[in-house]
Parts: C-alpha cells; structure tokens; sequence
C-alpha cells in the first residue's frame, strides 16, 4: 500500500489545476507544521487551537477568486487524505478542520473511497455538511492521478464558476 504521505504532491497539484476554472490556488502540505504564509490568513482563534491542539489538516490553503466588482475573495481550503477505503470517521476529522478554520471548500480524498454500505448510510444523512451551508467535497484519487469527484455523495461541484 502507497504511503498517505506519498499523495499529498499528486493531489496538491490536481486540486490547484482543477480551482483554475474559478481562480488562483495556493495549497500547502500541513501534516506535519503549518507555515506563516497559511498562519496569516487565518483569525487569531484558530491560529490559537493549530498552536494548542496540535490538529493539522493534510493540505491546506486558499483559492482567490475575483468578484464582478473587481475584489478578490480569499477562499480558505482544508484537505484530508487517506491511503486507504474511507470511514466515517475521517468525515468528522476533516468536518473538524472545516468548521474550526472556517473554509470555504473541505475535501476528503482517497484512491478506495467508502464502502458500499458507508455509501448508502450517507446518501441519506447530513454528515457532509459543515457550518450550516457547506459541503464536504469525496473524491477519488485515480491511478493516473487525477481527481474525480463523488457526484453522489457531493452533488455540488466545487470547481464550477459561479453564477
């Protein structure tokens, strides 16, 4: 089996061509420490629980994207990876990451996705939300190393432009 930490650069890359349809992508490896440059977006709360708790999301980052009206809106990013079939619990693991550094997108990524079972219990429950309007985006790393998304389990496309 693939070492997870051998996926984060595959993945890292994938993600960042995938959010140039609606902007500019900056995405880190954080598994290990997390840098100033991420630290600095963030509000001081959760700079606070990374220094404290000791929680750290696999990829992390931001994507800006540009507004009619001529701003740029930074969009915070938290990734989770697994080298292995998903499990319920990695949704509250990266639905953590989400909710306590208040992102925009949340992705959880695996070559095996869940089970047929985990599949069917989650069509049908609202585990894939965070912050109240959010989704969790499941993809599938695929053997040439491109991202496929979950359109049933994550019937919102992340990487669309917006109307």
């Amino acid at each position: 089996m693939i070492k997870e930490e051998a996926l984060y650069e595959p993945i890292k890359k994938a993600l960042e061509e995938k959010f140039n349809n609606i902007g500019k992508c900056f995405l880190e490896i954080t598994s290990k420490k997390i840098e100033d440059s991420i630290k600095k977006i963030l509000d001081d709360h959760s700079v606070f629980i990374l220094e404290t708790e000791d929680k750290k999301p696999d990829l992390m980052g931001y994507v800006l994207v540009p507004s009619e009206s001529g701003f740029i809106d930074k969009r915070l990013v938290v990734v989770e990876v697994k080298n292995k079939e998903l499990k319920i619990a990695d949704i509250y693991q990266i639905k953590m990451y989400a909710e306590v550094f208040n992102t925009r997108y949340a992705f959880l990524i695996s070559p095996q996705g869940f089970s047929e079972a985990r599949r069917r219990f989650l069509q049908h429950r609202f585990l894939l939300h965070f912050g109240g309007v959010q989704s969790i985006t499941i993809m599938q790393l695929l053997e040439d190393y491109s991202l496929k998304r979950d359109n049933i389990l994550s019937y919102i496309d992340p990487f669309a432009t917006e109307p």
